[in-house]
């Protein structure tokens, strides 16, 4: 049933962004490593800090692997490629992993430096939000740096809300919830609960 780049909720697309240049967005495949090993070690400082929220993160195998385990159940990962029929190269990267109650998700989302504000990011991340709204997700979210301008334009346009983190000032966490019943699903539960 399966074919290299077969994801159930997401076919191989072609792209084109504001400037005019086109990129295909495809699921993820355990094949993909070396792709996104070059994208993580050509991004700068600046991307590479807000990605990894620290900066000098090594582009482990260990890293690569678990990125790349795409089982489109608790883990999905959209990459964008240039060049895919002469020289493929990765431009973008976005992933969810859920959490262990399996009703949410945390996502990240990185773009190569000269690919930056075209739309890319703000595509992959629409396209990951509709995967895990059609999977069934409560709700999406992100932790990110206080310092990441980019990041809070892109959650704002996509509608995600922001919350400071009460044990560290230095992050915020960006969600959105996916379903429009959910919180009031949520309260009612918890009302419940609290009744017993």
């Amino acid at each position: 049933m399966s074919t290299h780049y077969y994801c159930e909720n997401y076919e191989p697309e072609t792209v084109t962004l504001d400037d005019g240049r086109s990129v295909q967005i495809r699921a993820v495949c355990q094949t993909d490593g070396q792709l996104e090993k070059q994208l993580f070690e050509s991004l700068s400082p600046e991307s590479r800090r807000d990605r990894f929220i620290g900066g000098s993160h090594k582009v482990s195998k260990q890293l690569l692997s678990l990125l790349t385990e795409n089982d489109h159940d608790t883990h999905e990962a959209l990459i964008a490629v240039t060049d895919v029929d002469s020289n493929p190269k990765a431009v973008g990267v976005a992933h969810y992993a859920c959490d262990p109650g399996g009703h949410s998700c945390e996502c990240a989302v990185v773009v190569a430096d000269d690919w930056q504000h075209h739309g890319l990011g703000s595509i992959l991340m629409q396209r990951l939000t509709d995967i895990a709204k059609h999977h069934g997700l409560d709700q999406i979210y992100s932790i990110d740096s206080a310092e990441n301008h980019a990041v809070e334009h892109l959650a704002k346009s996509l509608g995600f809300q922001c919350k400071a983190d009460p044990r560290d000032y230095t992050l915020l966490t960006y969600s959105k919830y996916l379903h429009p019943d959910y919180l009031v699903t949520r309260q009612a539960a918890s009302s419940a609960a609290y009744q017993r």
